[in-house]
């Protein structure tokens, strides 16, 4: 050392991992290892201590260009780097448009909406009348649209279809919402019925290639296996799964494998682990841009569309506040991963009472993400970090290979009718409930740091919605022009009951298993 410290023109040794390995054993002192300082996520990946260029794939190519790992786009928009994107499920449509017009002046910039005849998941949308209600004073020439996955998603396909009327097909962007194998798989409902729906789902990508080219017409919620508890490498192979279903049904229905692959966005959860929220956007856009390929997709059509929502499943009702620095992460995890669309859960959300304040936190989140953090002004800001590289790469190799077992199954519609994609889920979900038990994986202000003083407050009771006038249905037999000439015509879909989720399906709070000593009086 002394050498060097004399002649610095000579420079320093390099270091080696083996000299690293030496001094690190020392320290731990007899400690193992692997169980000391190796981490695993929930799909089995190894996590540190220490990446080195040796861990780098050199496969992640640059931004803009195939596979996409880097992002979609090949320059910054710093004007709009991503969409601030609000959700909305409050039944009264009069307060679904008071909110919506309050967050737009605030700073959203995309809306995703929840609809639900009945007003018990979603707000209670029977019309077109309805929906224009609730979009009252939006411009939607600006404003992009999104439809949450529902069942009834023809219908309001077909209402929204009606509210662009009139404007450049340029201008119309947003998203129809068309998820029927994820909504069957869910809900356990008659599979034998999926094709006349993946019919429908092409007929209204048909008129989007036609008449709305930056209208995406299916999701693939994926996310449903996140909030089910199910692992990252399995909600990735689900999306790659789903994907490959639409794909497949579309370009047998007619549309190009272009057009079929551009009527599709992807919809994922991201939690509070940042580093591997950002691989998995990645790993995202990585996986299908080479399904797509394969299937004669052009490079340019092959980069994924992503929506983030943030975790519902990590949302606490015993420590609020807490879920602001959840959300908080994992929308930067979003941000820095190249989400196109990000929607932050207010920190209420598990407490269901939809509060203003708690809505404009959430979108001032993002904004300040944007304008003062700066996230957007940098591509792939993660990108170079041999920890990021190889996470991205060790969680896409899993993911394929979930995807592999999916497809031997027969597709992912029939993963899930074997119940193999329900084993597999619950299996996954009671691992991650023991590990928090166990104290391998802590949840701050419910299981670690908790305030003794805190309960939980009663749910607040759901406002009962009126019966509406008598309208006609929506016609039976099935065409885009015929659903939307009776959506102007004041057809109306009748409230009715969802049947209740498969329960290997079921949204899963990883919070509420350790709150119940906690609730307040109420409950």
């Amino acid at each position: 050392m002394s050498e060097q410290a004399d002649k610095p023109a000579l420079g320093f040794p390099e270091p080696s991992l083996s000299d690293w390995r030496v001094l690190a054993d020392k320290a731990l002192r007899g400690a193992d290892f692997e169980q000391t300082l190796v981490q695993r996520t929930a799909s089995g990946i190894a996590r540190g201590p220490l990446r080195t260029a040796a861990d780098d794939p050199k496969n992640c190519g640059v931004p803009g260009a195939f596979p996409f790992v880097r992002g979609i786009n090949a320059n910054v928009n710093r004007d709009r780097p991503w969409h601030i994107t609000q959700s909305y499920a409050m039944a009264d449509l009069a307060t679904a448009n008071t909110a919506i017009l309050d967050d737009l002046a605030g700073g959203v910039s995309a809306l995703l909406l929840y609809l639900d005849p009945a007003g018990k998941a979603g707000i209670a949308v029977r019309t077109l009348d309805d929906l224009k209600t609730v979009l009252g004073g939006v411009d939607l020439s600006i404003v992009p649209v999104l439809l949450q996955a529902r069942p009834l998603n023809a219908a309001y396909a077909a209402m929204l279809v009606a509210c662009w009327e009139g404007i450049s097909a340029d201008r119309i962007e947003g998203g129809l919402g068309f998820s029927p194998v994820g909504q069957t798989i869910r809900h356990g409902m008659d599979f034998s019925l999926l094709p006349e729906k993946l019919g429908r789902t092409a007929a209204f990508a048909r008129w989007a290639a036609d008449h709305a080219p930056k209208v995406s017409t299916a999701i693939i919620t994926s996310s449903l296996i996140h909030e089910a508890g199910g692992s990252d490498a399995l909600e990735l192979a689900f999306a790659a799964a789903g994907g490959v279903s639409y794909l497949r049904f579309m370009i047998e229905y007619g549309l190009s494998p272009d057009e079929a692959a551009n009527a599709i966005i992807f919809s994922l959860s991201l939690d509070a682990d940042v580093p591997l929220g950002i691989a998995k956007l990645r790993a995202a856009r990585r996986i299908w841009a080479r399904i797509a390929r394969a299937c004669q997709v052009s490079d340019i059509s092959s980069a994924a569309r992503i929506h983030v929502g943030t975790s519902k499943r990590m949302m606490s009702r015993l420590s609020p506040y807490t879920n602001i620095l959840r959300t908080s992460t994992a929308a930067f995890a979003a941000a820095a991963g190249g989400a196109q669309y990000i929607s932050v859960e207010p920190y209420d959300l598990a407490l269901g009472t939809n509060d203003t304040g708690a809505r404009r936190i959430a979108r001032n989140v993002q904004i300040i993400l944007q304008e003062e953090a700066c996230t957007g002004a940098v591509m792939d800001p993660a990108g170079g970090a041999y920890a990021i590289e190889k996470l991205t790469d060790d969680l896409a190799q899993a993911a394929w290979k979930v995807f592999q077992d999916i497809e031997k199954c027969g597709g992912l519609v029939k993963a899930a009718q074997s119940g193999w994609l329900g084993k597999t889920i619950t299996a996954e979900r009671d691992a991650r409930l023991q590990a928090i038990r166990e104290g391998r994986y802590k949840l701050v202000g419910v299981t670690d740091f908790v305030d003794g003083t805190q309960t939980i407050p009663p749910a607040p009771e759901p406002s009962p919605i009126p019966p509406g006038p008598k309208s006609p249905p929506f016609p039976d037999n099935f065409s885009v022009d015929d659903f939307v000439a009776a959506a102007k015509a004041g057809a109306m879909l009748p409230p009715m009951d969802l049947p209740n989720p498969n329960p290997a399906f079921t949204p899963t709070s990883l919070c509420a298993p350790f709150e119940e000593e906690h609730k307040g009086d109420g409950q």
